[in-house]
């Protein structure tokens, strides 16, 4: 059956997202591999996430402003490509300094294949008329999880890392290819202008911000929660990964039926109330200290917050309407600002006081970004539509 070119436009897209975050994701699985293998402190482990901050930042915004408006989305393609090789070389390094260095390569690619996707997924709810971003970002997770899972299982095995990475690898270079002479070979996108480097309007200052909040401690997650759990915790290095298992399966879910529940509930309900909820429940967890409840927080927690990023995006396209690609790029760029700036500090806590001591700052930062959204009074109540 023949694709319609919204359907190409989101095929694409997702594919690019979920062949990298596959790839990442079975990489953060292998953080505590090989922190202990290159005996990596933490406040340089940390170091490196603020070089990846840094150029990923800095890719973003040269993707944004030059490459998008002059070669459109279809170079996604070729930015997945270029992901697998940095990919290898990062996960290979065979020294500490060189693990700093090689995080900026592959953040170069990276930052390429998040503002185009992006594009491509707001010119498609224009089209369509429907709320794509919480299945876009569904993407994100669904990438995490089945590379943990494939992350998990290696390190049960004991298969050699050349092995696992070498075969992702082949993988993710075989669907950029695809990516970039099927799906997005045969769209004709619209043009996308350049906003021209300028301070954003208010709204997606405000936006970005809360974006930016929630980056700068979501790494925590993401970064640190394997470690924490095997390290603090006495998980084996094979379970390190449940954490984001959890999280990650909770958030697909939630994202899923992102859609629905927004159109059922409304943007207050979803990503207001419920992400204080989930922020109570995690924050009840982590203080128990038992690591199997954490674990389960990890779920709550994910399911609860899963549609706050979504939302957020889709607040900035309603709000700006004379460029809404820009809008959203601004946001994202915003938001790894934050990813920049996090990292570092989130280093230095764990090392300086606990990891447990950022997953509390996690639950109270993000409890404070809802309610703070909520306030704001620019989320949508119950909708009849998209």
């Amino acid at each position: 059956m023949r694709l319609t070119v919204v359907e190409r436009m989101i095929l694409g897209s997702r594919l690019a997202v979920v062949i990298c975050l596959v790839s990442y994701g079975c990489w953060l699985s292998y953080i505590p591999w090989k922190v202990d293998l290159l005996d990596i402190e933490y406040d340089m482990f940390g170091f490196a996430l603020l070089v990846f901050g840094i150029f990923s930042l800095s890719s973003m915004l040269f993707v944004s402003h030059v490459l998008l408006p002059r070669f459109g989305p279809r170079m996604t393609g070729l930015a997945v490509i270029a992901f697998a090789f940095a990919l290898q070389i990062w996960v290979f390094a065979p020294n500490t300094t060189l693990f700093i260095a090689l995080a900026a390569p592959f953040s170069l690619a990276f930052g390429v294949i998040q503002p185009a996707t992006l594009a491509v997924i707001t010119q498609a709810e224009a089209l369509s008329g429907r709320r794509l971003q919480p299945l876009h970002w569904a993407s994100f997770s669904a990438g995490s999880l089945i590379g943990l899972l494939v992350g998990v299982i290696s390190q049960a095995l004991k298969l050699p890392p050349v092995l696992v990475f070498g075969g992702l690898f082949v993988l993710t270079v075989l669907v950029g290819l695809y990516i970039f002479m099927r799906p997005f070979g045969t769209v004709t996108f619209k043009p996308i202008s350049s906003p021209g480097f300028r301070i954003p309007s208010q709204t997606v200052l405000f936006l970005g911000a809360l974006a930016a909040a929630s980056m700068a401690t979501i790494s925590i997650i993401l970064d640190w929660s394997a470690l924490w759990l095997t390290r603090d915790l006495g998980l084996t290095i094979a379970l390190g990964g449940m954490g984001i298992m959890a999280f990650n399966f909770a958030e697909i879910i939630s994202r899923l039926y992102g859609e629905k529940l927004i159109n059922a509930f409304g943007e207050s309900l979803v990503a207001g109330w419920g992400m204080l909820v989930g922020c109570a429940i995690f924050l009840i967890a982590t203080m128990s200290g038992n690591a199997y409840l954490i674990v389960i927080g990890f779920g709550f927690f994910g399911f609860f917050t899963a549609n706050f990023v979504p939302v957020i995006f889709g607040v900035a396209v309603r709000e700006e309407t004379e460029n809404p690609i820009a809008a959203v790029n601004d946001v994202n760029l915003l938001a790894f600002v934050g990813f920049l700036f996090g990292p570092p500090l989130i280093g230095y806590i764990a090392k300086s006081v606990s990891i447990t001591a950022c997953m509390i700052i996690l639950a109270v930062t993000w409890g404070l970004i809802a309610g703070i959204l909520m306030l704001s009074r620019k989320l949508n109540g119950v909708s009849n539509g998209a």
